[in-house]
């Protein structure tokens, strides 16, 4: 399997998308914005195509492995992801959802903990690996990608895991919990920083 991390390309949007429905498919977070498995198929490709569209032209996308099983958006420092272009790209897909207000509300509040205040940094939105390849190292690849970055430069690094399960591996990158913000059902998203080593 290919262990050179690339930078994503427009053309591999439908396999990107393929590979992060696979990946997010079980996440709390998608869970919680769709219910039902018969919707979160469909709206939660249609979330994940959005989060691509913004990721192209704000930030670094780059994907790993035989057939883009793994990949990572990350935001560079002084890049703001969700600047009004970003969030026009997600009004849609609110728009769309019977819940869309609560939502957008849920997401909000979670971006509110973005620790804007501590100094430039890049900030990992979006990091997914198909399942049949989930704990083969593609993810490290990707993280890695980036944090070595971070330590030559002297620039932290920031996140949100939204599932519990992931805390630990980004722990052994060097991220810590900030808190815990409480978002609906299981849903229960977490903050964590890292300081350039």
């Amino acid at each position: 399997m290919p262990t050179t991390v690339r930078h994503a390309l427009r053309d591999q949007l439908d396999e990107l998308e393929g590979a992060l429905v696979d990946a997010f498919f079980e996440d709390p977070m998608l869970a919680w914005m769709y219910p039902a498995p018969e919707d979160r198929l469909q709206g939660g490709a249609a979330f994940l195509r959005a989060m691509l569209e913004i990721g192209f032209p704000h930030g670094h996308t780059y994907v790993v492995g035989a057939h883009d099983e793994a990949v990572a958006i990350w935001s560079p420092p002084d890049v703001e992801l969700f600047d009004d272009t970003g969030v026009a790209a997600l009004g849609p897909i609110f728009e769309a959802h019977p819940n869309g207000d609560e939502m957008a509300t849920g997401l909000l509040a979670i971006s509110a903990w973005h620790p804007h205040d501590r100094g430039p940094h890049f900030y990992l939105s979006v990091l997914g690996t198909r399942t049949a390849q989930q704990g083969s190292g593609l993810g490290t690849l990707l993280m890695r990608e980036v944090l070595d970055r971070c330590d030559r430069q002297g620039l932290g690094a920031y996140l949100e895991s939204s599932n519990i399960r992931n805390v630990p591996f980004y722990e052994r990158h060097g991220f810590e919990v900030l808190g815990e913000v409480a978002v609906g059902g299981d849903f229960v998203a977490r903050p964590m920083w890292r300081d350039p080593r």
